[in-house]
């Protein structure tokens, strides 16, 4: 979805608000997947084989780390990752701000639209599994999202505080989309921290949520076994019901058609289908592109849609 926009939105007019619920510390040094995914995705350097990390990146370190038996070797960090991290945690430790650092790598990847993480302060997403109380990448990463989940917890969600540029954005905002992300490890980590859900009740924009689902299955992504394991339905009308206090639209896709007339009857949001599968930036601009109509006749008639 990022990429999307940025292919179609004038850099100065976008935002991208980014979970910081994955990230951890790894050999001393802060990691932030999340935020360096779409940074990578939108400097161009991102291995597409794999959707994350750097293109053509190296892994002398890593196998150095691994022989030395180093805690956390299993997290695949890559030769040029860790020239990111390091300075990050280098400039967290001279006082500056996870937000200030990501503005300062951006101009530096080339990336010139607003990249801010929802929260300048650590809310780590902790996974309540069948075996034990684990960091979100050690289920994730580690254990490859195998042990059940029986819990969600956000640490410290409730005493962090959205940003100020966060909260910002979305007042400004003509639209604010929800990307078809998973909702309950890259979505519900980010409406945890205090002050998102307000803020997003009082965007004036249109608001917007994109399903994650197709055809009831996610494109990628531990999803629907999540699902299951938390006892939640995994149907479009399931996802909605998260978004339902404070999104105005939310988007199935045109396969779902049938679905989406079945459970837009007794639900409050307007539901409209489009194509919501983006395997590439062309077919992520036509969505952002679609999208932004839906705000544009908002604005023209006064209503949704």
């Amino acid at each position: 979805m990022a990429l999307g926009f940025a292919g179609i939105v004038p850099a100065d007019d976008l935002s991208i608000i980014v979970n910081v619920g994955d990230d951890d510390r790894f050999h001393g040094l802060y990691v932030c997947p999340d935020l360096d995914t779409v940074l990578y995705t939108l400097s161009g350097v991102v291995d597409r084989t794999q959707s994350w990390g750097a293109a053509d990146d190296g892994t002398r370190a890593l196998e150095v780390l691994r022989k030395l038996n180093s805690p956390g070797a299993w997290m695949k960090l890559g030769d040029a990752d860790l020239g990111l991290h390091l300075y990050r945690t280098s400039r967290l430790a001279q006082g500056a701000s996870l937000t200030a650092v990501t503005e300062e790598v951006s101009h530096r990847f080339g990336v010139h639209c607003a990249l801010l993480p929802v929260s300048d302060e650590e809310c780590p997403t902790m996974v309540e599994s069948a075996t034990g109380l684990l960091r979100f990448q050690e289920w994730f990463v580690r254990d490859r999202a195998g042990p059940a989940v029986k819990k969600l917890r956000f640490q410290a969600a409730h005493r962090a505080q959205i940003t100020d540029r966060v909260r910002a954005a979305l007042r400004a905002a003509d639209i604010v989309v929800l990307a078809p992300s998973n909702p309950y490890l890259s979505i519900l980590p980010m409406l945890e921290v205090g002050g998102m859900r307000e803020a997003l009740h009082h965007a004036p924009g249109l608001k917007v949520a994109v399903s994650p689902l197709i055809g009831g299955r996610a494109i990628k992504g531990p999803l629907v076994k999540l699902m299951s394991d938390l006892g939640i339905g995994s149907s479009n009308s399931d996802i909605a019901a998260i978004y339902s206090d404070f999104v105005d639209v939310f988007v199935v896709d045109d396969g779902d058609t049938r679905d989406a007339a079945n459970f837009s009857r007794g639900c409050a949001l307007q539901v409209t289908a489009m194509p919501i599968l983006i395997p590439d930036a062309p077919r992520a601009e036509d969505l952002a592109r679609r999208l932004i109509e839906l705000a544009s006749a908002r604005r023209t008639t006064g209503v949704a849609g």
